[in-house]
């Protein structure tokens, strides 16, 4: 079976890549318990990043299970360090608990070589993983997915008791409802009923359904087709599923984000979808801290506390606690949380404009002028390189690109600035620099009478 449309190479022939994907699939032979009953099959995709995260929302589960049922869990992931995988086992122990980690890092390097998983934000790999579980999973019936951002107060037995005959159930999303967001949904991801779109942070399988109507193949495809949807997977199950989905309650999704994202949501939606979302936000049975702001770097927004509370309760405890402080540190030094104006005003290309204009007001400065260009174009690199390198260890300090502050036409203004331009013309053409700033000029001129 194919799973994608596969490229030709110079010779005209094919390569048999699905074939070995589906190899490498048959290898992990992973078989559902044979009292079924009882079993509650739940599916995570998880990375290093979010590994700490990930027993946070374990504890919840536990906490909230049921003697009467087996809570088996399955983690999809690309080469776990072991360490980290049996200090998970060694602490969620329990007589009805099981957790087993399925490296998939084989098909991954099998697929890179056609398609780009592509990535943006605060989004990873990882999330793509979701579109192997029917293959992966294929000799069950269905099976649960959870993201690794949420907390579970409800036993998870009643989401997996929900019986539908779609291919997926999953929660409508609560928000995102402004005419770019729908005009997105309609124009590139090609959906009848905007409205319909769903939030696929929690979603449970009907394996064999997806199996039938080949979900690896077509969610790859789409993929492809959109080269670069900017929610990612669930850009990409939207377009593939709409009219497919079983819908279930919100309180199986309750977004956290809506109020302080949408502050007049109330007069946005319908009544009969305000009335699901209040009962939803008034006792969620599965939290989602989606979005960029999460509850271990924004701990003071409204349902953050509940998160801490299980958080506290796992040994990554520590680590979770130092990382959101190393990560605040960055924000200040970085000036990130202060907007798009502040950041680009820490573009390189402002400094150094900045600096030559600055020889209008003291004319004395132009015989330094060069040693002071050349000091801050050092410094900048080397606050650049140390970024770079916390990255490494902590990439959730990457910054929101600058069209997602509230700042953002305020920090284009200052892109058009004869400073930026003129550092920005330094940047491009140092040796050259001094026979073009007149035509700078003269453009910038005429762009300002405009």
């Amino acid at each position: 079976m194919q799973i994608f449309n596969f490229k030709e190479d110079p010779l005209g022939i094919k390569h048999t890549l699905a074939g070995e994907i589906d190899k490498e699939i048959d290898n992990f032979f992973i078989l559902p318990p044979q009292d079924k009953l009882s079993h509650i099959p739940i599916v995570f995709s998880c990375d290093a990043n979010y590994f700490s995260y990930l027993t946070v929302v374990l504890q919840s589960i536990k906490e909230k299970s049921s003697e009467n049922y087996n809570y088996d869990i399955y983690i999809l992931h690309n080469k776990l360090d072991k360490s980290l995988t049996q200090k998970l086992i060694n602490y969620i122990q329990a007589e009805n608990f099981s957790i087993k980690f399925v490296d998939i890092s084989r098909i991954l390097n099998l697929l890179k070589s056609q398609i780009q998983f592509y990535t943006a934000l605060f989004f990873s790999e990882a999330t793509y993983y979701r579109f192997f579980i029917p293959k992966i999973f294929k000799e069950f019936k269905k099976i649960i997915y959870l993201d690794t951002d949420i907390i579970v107060k409800q036993d998870l037995n009643l989401l997996y008791s929900i019986d539908f005959d779609k291919p997926l159930a999953a929660a409508k999303c609560m928000i995102f409802s402004q005419v770019k967001q729908a005009d997105h949904r309609i124009t590139k991801l090609k959906m009848k009923q905007p409205e319909n779109y769903f939030q696929a942070g929690v979603m449970v399988y009907n394996i064999q359904k997806c199996l039938k109507m080949d979900f690896t193949q077509k969610c790859l495809n789409k993929l492809q087709e959109l080269k670069d949807p900017p929610l990612v997977d669930q850009d990409v199950l939207n377009a593939v599923f709409e009219g497919d989905i079983h819908y279930i309650s919100l309180k199986w999704n309750c977004l956290w984000n809506v109020s302080y994202r949408i502050p007049n949501f109330k007069i946005l939606y319908s009544k009969d979808f305000l009335k699901d979302y209040q009962e939803a936000e008034r006792d969620p049975y599965i939290i989602h801290y989606c979005d960029y702001f999460k509850p271990w770097n924004s701990p003071h927004l409204p349902k953050a506390d509940i998160w801490w509370h299980y958080a506290r309760q796992t040994p990554f405890y520590e680590e979770i606690l130092f990382k959101n402080i190393t990560q605040n540190s960055l924000n200040i030094i970085q000036n990130s949380i202060q907007g798009a104006v502040e950041r680009v005003k820490a573009h390189l290309s402002y400094k150094l404009g900045k600096e030559i204009l600055s020889v209008k007001e003291n004319k004395l400065k132009v015989l330094i002028l060069p040693f002071a260009l050349i000091l801050i174009y050092v410094k900048h690199k080397i606050s650049n390189l140390i970024f770079k390198l916390i990255l490494i260890s902590n990439p959730n300090l990457k910054s929101l690109p600058l069209n997602h502050y509230s700042d953002y036409q305020e920090a284009l203004k200052i892109q058009n600035y004869l400073s930026y331009k003129l550092g920005n013309l330094l940047i491009k053409y140092p040796f050259t620099f001094v026979f073009r700033v007149a035509s700078v000029y003269k453009e910038w001129k005429k762009n300002v009478k405009r």
